[in-house]
């Protein structure tokens, strides 16, 4: 594997598992911590504060995955590559529609723990939603194939208000 690549996340709309089961799949392609024992891994998901997310799958770590089957719902499966990116601790970090499939309660959780990511982490978010990037220091619009500074957040709504009454 290119160490670069375990510079990067990604938490994606639609993320893609492997067949097998969680472990294997939060592991995958992360050579820190290659060859973990189940245990190794509780402890290390512990660490993170990502066992909440463990929880919410029946066999734990050991419930088996397949993209063919749907044994898990889209929401699962963006947990999955959460716990994946999480554990990567990656320098960039891109989230695309990641929290589309999950319930408020959960997407608030996620958000705590984004938080507790390495500083050095940039965060890039691809939203739809306004309230999944309040935090961010640097919003940008993309509107008919251009890209808009927008600022902070209260520039972009201040932005989006001025849109609406042109419109």
């Amino acid at each position: 594997h290119d160490i670069r690549a375990q510079k990067i996340g990604f938490i994606l709309q639609e993320p893609f598992v492997f067949s097998g089961t969680i472990q294997e799949n939060i592991l995958y392609g992360n050579n820190d911590y290659k060859g973990f024992s189940e245990k190794q891994l509780i402890q290390l998901l512990k660490k993170h504060d990502l066992m909440e997310l463990l929880d919410r799958f029946p066999q734990g770590l050991r419930t088996h995955l397949s993209p063919e089957l749907d044994t898990i719902s889209l929401g699962q499966r963006q947990l999955v590559a959460f716990m994946r990116a999480v554990l990567r601790q990656p320098d960039i970090l891109i989230l695309d529609e990641a929290t589309a499939n999950i319930d408020t309660v959960t997407e608030q959780l996620l958000e705590t723990l984004l938080e507790k990511l390495p500083k050095k982490t940039t965060r890039v978010i691809i939203a739809h939603r306004l309230n999944t990037i309040k935090n961010a220091d640097h919003i940008f619009f993309i509107n008919n194939a251009r890209i808009v500074p927008a600022g902070s957040m209260e520039d972009a709504l201040h932005l989006l208000m001025q849109e609406k009454r042109g419109s």
